[in-house]
């Protein structure tokens, strides 16, 4: 026996065995800690971790992520996370799980001890909470009882500080770009091109002889006309989109223009009285941080997010690239079939939930199904019906979600600023809708939350006239209902909020019945400032886009009209000459 061939080899096997029993699972603890608190910038801990490669399976345990704004509250937990991965698969070096489970979830629970990492850079606040807050915070009204009509006369409005302005100037660089790009797809020279050589292939068809010969070629041309046609009108719907959306976004200047008007009147310690800058007070900022955390969670999934790259997987890794070639059939490198998930939403008198997510993976065009999930759960006269998919599957990451949670308990909630005029709202029951869908960037949502059954009481102490005071207090009282609803537009890194609630309207009404003639002549002064301001470059931005509008849409027209017609009489040309049989005679 060769002691010294078998001996080294003995040796080698037991260290690879003690390397995996041993430190394996630390190692990989530790990994994962490390990588999630880089992300989250706040402390991850994971109380257990264990796998075993004879049965290929992963058990972590007692996971706790905590909030990096708030050092005494985990953003998520959960109990346990568990999953078998199939053998035949590692061997590929591929992660295949037909079932998972993740048990425990939790949002928003309180720590004991600190959440906060050493040395860790505080992240920048959002701006759209700092400007909502900015927003709640300016609406003054310390000067309302001294309103008068020229109190913006001798207020000077610049252009450069209006938001409409701004983004007038904006939309006005954008047109001329959109309209250079959509200009290009209505160019029928690479239409034309093709035609002519499917022209070309026609005509030397028709002069063949051989009739299965004609009959194939007329075929293959017949395909290729009709995947002109289908390429010209998905271009075409590209284009038509592309318009709607530019004319679509001017209507954004009114919003701002409405803001430039609240913003001077703050400067001119007035209240601004339309119900939309009022919503915007009381909501704003409760508003603005639900969706800057629900951002910044997309923004972070999206960092990891796959490329859309078919059998190409993104690695994070600083020195290369790392790009896999599947076969045909094959699985993606990682993929969950089935998450089993449960968890308790809320902290006082949790609701229980369970649901399932299905189609996890690193490689979804290779997967070629859109990731789902779907969570409910009930408790008495509360119920939760949460879904949500993700497609990118294709050239553009898409996803939609809907949210319905009605009976939840409000115990206390504070709408508006300290510094100007707050709502406080106490045991009400509350009932959210949502849809939120994103395509790339661009998103699109709507959200209503209806309060009912609560206590709403006024907080006017900052109100320092009288009869607006009391106006203010009398339109809130014996008030248990109120509805606030939200769209957001715009793109994850600057979404924008258009927010309403009936609540804006009673205040509306009090500050018009208190001191509301004296405060609009203010308004309307101010407005037709701005209004002046905003002319030229509104007037420059209509002009330019009504023409380019009208040639945009007769050069749409003149297009389809010679590439579909051309091709539809190709078409028609494309029968098989008649097959001539040999007459036989008897």
């Amino acid at each position: 026996m060769r002691w010294s061939y078998i001996i080294p080899r003995f040796i080698l096997l037991v260290l690879v065995w003690a390397f995996f029993f041993f430190a394996f699972d630390p190692l990989l603890k530790m990994g994962i800690v490390k990588g999630l608190e880089k992300g989250l910038k706040a402390k991850v801990e994971i109380a257990g971790l264990k796998t075993s490669f004879r049965h290929p399976s992963l058990k972590l345990t007692g996971f706790a992520a905590a909030d990096s704004k708030d050092e005494f509250r985990n953003i998520v937990e959960f109990s346990e996370l568990s999953f078998a991965a199939a053998g035949t698969q590692l061997l590929e070096k591929k992660l295949l799980v037909e079932n998972a489970a993740l048990t425990g979830l939790r949002f928003g629970t309180a720590r004991k001890t600190s959440g906060k990492l050493p040395f860790a850079a505080e992240e920048p606040p959002s701006e759209l909470v700092a400007s909502l807050k900015a927003e709640s915070k300016d609406f003054t009204m310390d000067r309302v009882a001294d309103a008068k009509a020229d109190a913006a006369a001798d207020y000077k409005v610049d252009p450069d500080d209006l938001e409409s302005v701004k983004l007038a100037k904006q939309l006005e660089e954008d047109y001329n770009r959109d309209y250079k790009n959509i200009s290009e797809r209505l160019d029928t020279k690479k239409y034309d091109a093709a035609l002519d050589a499917l022209k070309a292939r026609y005509e030397k068809a028709r002069g063949e002889k051989n009739f299965a010969k004609q009959a194939k070629e007329y075929g293959e041309i017949g395909k290729e006309v009709k995947k002109l046609n289908a390429e010209f009108k998905k271009d075409k719907e590209e284009v038509e989109a592309a318009l709607a959306k530019a004319k679509g976004a001017f209507k954004a200047i009114d919003e701002a223009r409405k803001k430039d008007t609240a913003n001077v009147m703050s400067k001119m310690k007035l209240p601004s009285m339309d119900t939309q800058s009022i919503a915007r007070m009381l909501a704003g900022p409760v508003i603005a941080e639900k969706t800057a955390q629900a951002m910044k969670w997309m923004a972070m999934a999206k960092k990891y997010m796959p490329s859309n790259s078919k059998g190409v997987l993104k690695n994070e890794a600083p020195r290369g690239r790392e790009v896999h070639f599947p076969r045909e059939h094959a699985y993606p490198a990682v993929l969950v079939r089935r998450l089993d998930i449960s968890g308790e939403l809320g902290l006082e008198d949790p609701l229980a939930y369970t649901g399932t997510v299905e189609g996890l993976t690193s490689q979804p065009q290779v997967y070629g199904k859109p990731t789902t999930a779907a969570l409910k759960g009930s408790k008495g006269a509360r119920r939760m019906d949460f879904k949500a998919s993700l497609d990118a599957t294709g050239d553009t990451i898409r996803t939609d979600s809907s949210l319905s949670y009605s009976g939840m308990p409000v115990k206390e909630l504070k709408l508006g600023s300290e510094s100007s005029f707050m709502v406080d709202v106490t045991g009400a029951s509350g009932a959210v809708d949502g849809t939120l869908r994103t395509s790339g960037e661009d998103l699109d949502g709507k959200a209503a939350v209806r309060l009912t059954g609560g206590t709403f009481k006024a907080s006017a102490d900052k109100i320092k006239a009288a009869p607006l005071r009391s106006a203010v207090q009398s339109s809130f009282a014996g008030l248990s209902s109120a509805l606030i609803e939200t769209d957001i537009a715009g793109t994850m890194k600057a979404p924008k909020l258009s927010i309403r609630t009936d609540l804006a309207d009673k205040l509306s009404k009090a500050f018009s019945g208190a001191m509301g003639a004296e405060v609009k002549k203010a308004q309307e002064a101010a407005q037709k400032k701005i209004d002046d301001a905003l002319k030229p470059y509104r007037d420059r931005l209509d002009k330019l886009s009504s023409g380019k509008q009208a040639e945009l849409g007769d050069k749409l027209k003149g297009a389809e009209s010679k590439i579909t017609g051309a091709g539809d009489n190709l078409l028609k040309n494309l029968t098989p000459s008649k097959l001539k049989l040999p007459k036989i005679k008897f």
